[in-house]
């Protein structure tokens, strides 16, 4: 897909009606006045419209998708020197403070364009503050943003800052619906746990990591130097949070009530066998 200005089609000795027999053919898009594409999809607009008004980034929703590797959809969203609006985007006055370059598209960065939608930009947060680097990277993009709306710390309290693996970010999700924020990749005696909560401990074993000698040997050692410094350690594996989410849930919460001194009632996946009621267990029909 290609982009022009007016300018840039009269260099190649296209005149004003030559332009307008192009556009009537279907064969150049008008995008805004005097910027032009050779095609008409979210995409060939938003080249276009980063080629023909240089100083704008793409925000908000589009922003993210961009983040995100995703299909862009209409409407464009862009923050620029001057406010503009056409045909399927929008351009809104900033400053741009925080900018960069993604795939080749000028965007804001991830928790600028976070800020614009913070009530739909948990993915987004999650994707890119991932990993034992995750939480110091988001202190950072919110020191230089100096002043943090309401909505985003709200979102950000929300979301799984630093986990790593889908399931973890499941059971954080449902951690945080009942008002418990865990922390993501907390580093104990020099390990890296999944998730902690005061002195509890949570990891989520996926199988394609666990299948090896030297992971079962770390995990080994691992729990061994939690348990020595005081913490007590629950272990879930990847289909305990696909299919018993809210087992594991419960189970998280009671332990944290027997932490407290308390004596709750225990859920039934700590006091019945796993094989009487895990779905891992159930043969498939025939």
């Amino acid at each position: 897909m290609k982009a022009w200005t007016t300018a840039e089609l009269r260099e190649m000795g296209l005149s004003k009606e030559a332009i307008r027999r192009k556009l009537r053919a279907g064969k150049l898009f008008r995008v805004h006045r005097g910027i032009y594409s050779d095609q008409w999809s979210p995409l060939a607009v938003a080249k276009a419209l980063a080629h023909g008004l240089s100083r704008i980034h793409f925000t908000g929703k589009t922003a993210q998708e961009i983040h995100l590797g995703r299909k862009l959809t209409f409407p464009l969203e862009a923050e620029g020197p001057r406010t503009l609006k056409g045909k399927n985007f929008r351009v809104t006055h900033s400053r741009l403070s925080a900018t960069a370059k993604v795939n080749g598209l000028p965007v804001v960065q991830v928790l600028w364009a976070a800020r614009r939608i913070a009530a739909a930009c948990g993915q987004l947060l999650e994707e890119y503050y991932r990993g034992k680097t995750g939480p110091a990277r988001l202190e950072d993009d919110r020191r230089r943003m100096r002043r943090v709306p309401r909505r985003l710390k709200e979102a950000i309290r929300r979301t799984p800052i630093g986990a790593d693996s889908v399931p973890e970010r499941q059971l954080s999700r449902r951690l945080s619906a009942d008002g418990i924020s865990p922390e993501h990749n907390a580093l104990i005696a020099g390990y890296r746990f999944d998730l902690k909560i005061g002195k509890l401990i949570i990891e989520v074993d996926g199988w394609e990591y666990h299948k090896n000698d030297r992971a079962f040997q770390a995990d080994r050692s691992k729990q061994n130097a939690a348990v020595a410094h005081g913490y007590t350690v629950l272990r879930f594996t990847a289909d305990d949070i696909r299919y018993h989410l809210n087992d594991a849930f419960l189970l998280i919460k009671a332990t944290l009530e027997l932490l407290k001194g308390r004596n709750p009632k225990l859920p039934s996946a700590a006091t019945q066998p796993y094989w009487t009621w895990h779905l891992c267990m159930q043969t498939l029909p025939s």
